[in-house]
Formats: structure tokens, C-alpha cells, sequence
């Protein structure tokens, strides 16, 4: 091979491999911005279910009181 073959070899060979390379950097920047969306999708919706956790908690304790109460009134009313 003499040194005119190498470079018309080249001229087509370098800019494929920019092009590779700016392609793979592409890809790697659009799959690391869809895991970050993706992570901060599942903590937002992680943070929903935790409020309305906390919200049901707080009805079955008022409905356990509330229960409480009403047998209460029941034995009162059946020992009469």
C-alpha cells in the first residue's frame, strides 16, 4: 500500500468514526436522560402512594375510634 491509497482510505474511514462516535455519545446521553426521567417519575409516584398511605392511616384510625365508640354505646344500650 503507498501512502495515496491510506489517505483516500481515510477520507472515508475518519468521517465514519466521527459520525460512530458522535452517534454513540448521542445515545448515551439519551439513554441516561430517559433513566432520569424514568427514576424521577417512579419517586414522584412514590412520594403520591406515601401521602395517601399516611392519609389512610389517619382514616382507619379515626374509623377504629370511631368503631370503639359505637360498641361501647351497644353495651350500654344491651345492659340495660
Amino acid at each position: 500500500m503507498n501512502l495515496a491509497n491510506l489517505l483516500n482510505g481515510s477520507e472515508v474511514l475518519v468521517p465514519v468514526l466521527v459520525f460512530l462516535g458522535f452517534s454513540l455519545q448521542r445515545w448515551k446521553t439519551g439513554m441516561r436522560d430517559a433513566w432520569r426521567e424514568e427514576a424521577e417519575a417512579y419517586k414522584a409516584r412514590a412520594e403520591r402512594l406515601d401521602q395517601e398511605v399516611a392519609k389512610l392511616l389517619t382514616e382507619v384510625r379515626a374509623l377504629r375510634s370511631e368503631n370503639a365508640e359505637l360498641r361501647d354505646q351497644i353495651r350500654e344500650l344491651l345492659s340495660r
